[in-house]
């Protein structure tokens, strides 16, 4: 009887591939050498790796630790797991890391970025910038347990005690060092430090590889501050060695190199300049008295005394006139506010009242010139200092020549009567 065997999709087969590979090689590192390399804009690189006999398919997913640009032909070792493009039926290499394989590697990688960045300009000594000449702000980026940093401040402390030194812990050896010394030299930038020495002890080319790579190379090549490399021995030279203002031998050279300007130098230097000082002090003051003495033998100032006198004279005599321009100013002023007062007391409302008028108002209102008396039988009399009430008991037209009225005698009580208030 024959062995049945189910029939499944494609998706489904896939599938099951997938999960067999992903099981069951959840880390690989292979060897091997790099074609059809290509960055995409997104940050990814994606590539092939091969030997005489087979190839895979390889991506480096965008963040992913690398410490050197990779090249076609280039051998090295990738480290990551298996996985499976199901829409394609494909399998490839997941990378996480990837490194030269071995030292030949290294120094083909190494030429290809030299080449590049001298292409590119930034060994040209040109635009490499001199290191200030009394350096007193110092920035280190180095590993706070090597032997360079102890060598460097135990030198600066030697020659330059007076100097503030900036340091910042910072890997230098492995696949996260070079992002770590791109960071350091970014927040060393932030400090007022004249100067930053960047470096670490010497080492074998693997141990010294963060420093050839083309993060920290861009990382000095933009620094706004004057860049020291101080990398290995020596003998060593890496990228940083090629882009940094100035290339010191070793950590300890580069501590001399940036306090050459030590203590007893700065202390010499002050002397001189104190020396130098008093000297032409010295000379501009002799050459003062010298032109002093001749302008006071010259003729336009032997009678220079009697001049200031006249001048003196002269500035009493204006301020005598200015006092008695300024008074006859006040006297014209004040004229002018008095006439200017009595016009607008004039003009005020109770003026005739003070030449003996008298207003007539009515009802809190003050009756206007061509107002008629017809109709009313109280109207109240406002004088400057007084004012009465007064009955009307006939009102006649300015024209008419009617009899005058008869007003009771001040006997008839019986007519006089407490008016209110109109």
């Amino acid at each position: 009887m024959a062995l049945e065997v189910p029939t499944v999709s494609v998706s489904e087969l896939t599938q099951q591939l997938q999960l067999l590979l992903e099981e069951s090689f959840p880390y690989v590192r292979v060897r091997g050498e790099i074609s059809n390399y290509k960055l995409y804009s997104s940050g990814h690189r994606y590539f092939t790796l091969k030997d005489e006999g087979a190839q895979i398919a390889c991506v480096l997913w965008r963040g992913r630790p690398l410490s050197f640009e990779p090249q076609d032909g280039m051998r090295v070792i990738a480290e990551g797991a298996i996985t499976v493009r199901p829409q394609r039926g494909q399998y490839q290499l997941d990378c996480w890391g990837l490194r030269p394989d071995g030292i030949g590697s290294l120094y083909e990688a190494f030429e290809r970025l030299k080449q590049e960045l001298q292409a590119r300009g930034w060994f040209a000594e040109e635009r490499k910038r001199p290191l200030p000449r009394l350096i007193l702000r110092i920035g280190i980026a180095t590993s706070p347990s090597g032997a360079a940093l102890h060598d460097m401040l135990t030198t600066l402390h030697r020659r330059m005690p007076a100097a503030t030194v900036y340091f910042r812990p910072t890997l230098v050896q492995g696949e996260l060092a070079p992002a770590d010394i791109v960071q350091a030299i970014a927040e060393l930038n932030q400090t007022d430090a004249q100067v930053i020495i960047v470096g670490r002890g010497g080492g074998s080319l693997e141990d010294l590889w963060a420093f050839n790579t083309i993060e920290v190379a861009e990382a000095i090549y933009s620094s706004r501050i004057p860049i020291v490399s101080a990398v290995g021995h020596e003998v060593d030279y890496t990228i940083a060695d090629f882009v940094a203002d100035v290339r010191a031998p070793t950590p300890t050279a580069a501590a001399e190199l940036v306090s050459q300007f030590g203590q007893q130098a700065l202390l010499e230097w002050l002397d001189q300049s104190e020396q130098r000082l008093w000297q032409a002090t010295s000379r501009a003051l002799e050459l003062g008295r010298t032109r002093l003495q001749w302008l006071s033998q010259h003729p336009a100032f032997r009678r220079f005394q009697e001049r200031i006198h006249l001048a003196m004279q002269d500035v009493d005599e204006l301020s005598e006139r200015l006092v008695h321009a300024v008074e006859r100013a006040l006297q014209q002023a004040r004229r002018r506010l008095a006439a200017l007062e009595a016009h607008c007391q004039s003009l005020h409302p109770f003026a005739p009242l003070r030449r003996g008028f008298a207003l007539l108002r009515v009802r809190g209102h003050y009756l206007p010139e061509d107002a008629s008396l017809q109709g009313l039988t109280r109207v109240e009399i406002v004088r400057l200092r007084e004012r009465a009430l007064a009955r009307l008991m006939h009102v006649f037209p300015k024209e008419s020549d009617a009899s005058p009225i008869a007003v009771p005698s001040d006997g008839n009580s019986h007519e006089r009567e407490q008016l209110p208030l109109l």
